[in-house]
């Protein structure tokens, strides 16, 4: 997906309006998705999704421990349809717990069975028991796009997530959550349903069909805050989609990762989400301001370990001409870490191999020569020209700035080297500069 920094898409629960008409029927309004979980010995959150339906304005759902309270911690209801219970490690035998949902005068039951620990007798374990190299996770929510052709011809691109709690109205991942986020290529169909097939992962990154984009793909567990969220990015992918199921298996830091899913597999139209190219200005009208943690000028550097490369987006602003971005990234230990540029900019040629020597403006009016400025979309994701600062490890930042104003020059050093000169702004007047010669990678 281009240009993710942020997450995507939309809130699960299902509303439906009240009806205050007495004379009518009587309405059952909570809905339990599933009533038997199960929980690793080892201890986890599990999640238990409901709706509601026509839900009485000031009526809440409410949770009650019936049986099995000292196997339970917190029981925390972060969004509307999604209750997360908290089970602690078990050293003993096999046991349960029971937990009632209600809303006004209709209760359900849940059931949490949890497998023998360490100190059981062997009763009732499950995989997890005996193999500490793997996890498994099922996936309550599918949210994400499919973009069509829009990055090249040849295969259609569909960017989801799969999770436990899914994501608000403002395409934001709620706290304490799970979301593998997967980037694949299928055969073009035009269909916004995920196909069937076998997915591999492609560590060269080339768009084939039924591959997974190897520096895309991730896991993410949000935390508390920004600064909790941690991202890993996948070592190894294989995915199979069958009819309204996804089986999922990853492998993170030498750790195998099941993940299971089940429902419908269509995602939001994207195909049309390009910016407007040409427009004057492709951002929809929206507010640019305020997007900056700057408070005085910033030089950029990449001293030491660090990556540069180039990425081709196709005619992504539909100026008729190529479009690329660069990314300047610092590194600490292979992960990224302080100052990360990401230029955008439109050539005056249509060619795909990385031919985008030149001076760009800074504007938002797409056309050629241009340095694309920085702003948010409809679906809170950074496009355009960016400045980040990340903590080690790149799984928050501790600063960033859109870039509104100013020119990039990209030049030929000699002996396979480029050399990139920055004279730019953020949108408080902040000078943002850098002054780099090396080798800016393909990707």
């Amino acid at each position: 997906m281009k240009k993710l920094f942020t997450l995507i898409t939309l809130v699960v629960a299902v509303l439906f309006a009240a009806c205050n008409n007495e004379q009518q029927e009587a309405v059952q309004h909570l809905f339990v998705t599933e009533t038997v979980l199960e929980a690793d010995a080892k201890g986890e959150t599990v999640t238990v999704s409901y709706n509601l339906v026509a839900p009485v304005e000031g009526e809440v759902v409410k949770t009650k421990v019936v049986e099995g309270e000292e196997m339970l911690g917190n029981i925390t209801q972060p969004a509307v349809g999604i209750i997360r219970i908290e089970v602690k490690a078990n050293e003993g035998d096999k046991r349960e717990a029971i937990v009632e949902i209600s809303y006004i005068n209709e209760t359900t039951s849940i059931i949490i069975e949890q497998a023998t620990g360490n100190g059981g007798n062997g009763g009732g374990g499950n995989n997890d028991d005996n193999n500490d190299d793997e996890v498994t996770f099922k996936a309550l929510c599918l949210d994400g796009y499919y973009y069509g052709q829009k990055y090249g011809e040849g295969a259609d691109r569909y960017a989801f997530f799969l999770s436990d709690q899914g994501l608000n109205n403002a395409g934001q991942a709620y706290t304490n959550g799970t979301y593998y986020y997967i980037d694949a290529f299928a055969p073009v169909t035009g269909s916004t349903t995920l196909p069937n097939g076998i997915y591999l992962f492609d560590s060269k990154n080339t768009g084939a069909p039924n591959t997974i984009n190897s520096e895309n793909s991730q896991l993410i567990i949000t935390g508390e805050s920004v600064e909790d969220t941690q991202i890993k990015y996948l070592d190894n992918a294989t995915m199979m989609v069958s009819e309204n199921k996804i089986v999922l298996e990853v492998v993170i830091d030498g750790t195998t990762h099941k993940v299971t899913y089940n429902g419908g597999l269509e995602l939001e139209d994207a195909t049309e989400d390009n910016g407007d190219g040409g427009n004057d200005d492709p951002t929809g009208g929206q507010d640019k301001d305020a997007q900056s943690t700057l408070t005085e000028d910033h030089n950029v550097s990449f001293d030491g370990e660090h990556r540069v490369k180039w990425v081709y987006e196709g005619d992504y602003w539909q100026t008729g001409y190529s479009n690329y971005t660069i990314m300047m990234m610092n590194k600490a230990n292979g992960y990224v870490s302080g100052d990360t540029l990401q230029l955008d900019i439109i050539t005056d040629n249509t060619s795909k191999t990385g031919d985008f020597y030149g001076t760009y403006k800074c504007s938002y009016t797409a056309d050629k020569g241009v340095m694309m400025a920085g702003f948010t979309n409809d679906y809170s994701m950074p496009v355009g020209s960016w400045l980040y600062d990340y903590n080690n490890g790149g799984a928050s930042y501790k600063g960033y700035a859109m870039i509104v104003a100013g020119e990039l020059t990209i030049s030929d050093a000699g002996n396979g080297n480029s050399t990139i000169v920055l004279d730019a702004e953020d949108c408080l007047g902040n000078k943002i500069t850098c002054n780099w010669t090396g080798v800016i990678e393909e990707d």
